[in-house]
């Protein structure tokens, strides 16, 4: 092999090797608006999976921002309200919250919150 082509090599693998750490710098967790159509109530809230691990990764290190994607219209608007209020409620402070229109999908909210040394299981 040339130098030439090792170069590209090394490059090509650290460039790999920063988009996997940068990978790892957050939790995308999501919420269905099935799961969401349940009757809430705390406890139903907090043993959502998605909610339970979000509210221990923020407690973890409450510097830290949320950041919500949701679905537009009215319905996303609503669903992103309630939703911000029940984090607030289960002791996230509302400044550490960031929205942002467009999760991807009418029936989904996906949530992120970066993680020093990565994903928490």
């Amino acid at each position: 092999m040339n130098n030439s082509f090792k170069q590209i090599i090394v490059c090509t693998l650290i460039s790999l090797s920063a988009f996997d750490l940068y990978a790892a710098d957050s939790d995308v967790l999501e919420i269905t608006a099935e799961q969401w159509a349940i009757p809430r109530h705390g406890e139903r809230i907090i043993k959502m999976p998605a909610m339970k691990k979000l509210v221990k990764l923020w407690h973890n290190d409450p510097t830290q921002v949320i950041e919500i994607s949701y679905p537009g219209g009215e319905n996303g608007e609503i669903w992103l309200t309630e939703l911000i209020d029940w984090l607030i409620a289960l002791g996230i402070a509302s400044d550490s919250i960031k929205t942002t229109v467009g999760s991807g999908s009418k029936d989904i909210i996906k949530l992120t919150v970066p993680v020093a040394g990565g994903i928490v299981k």
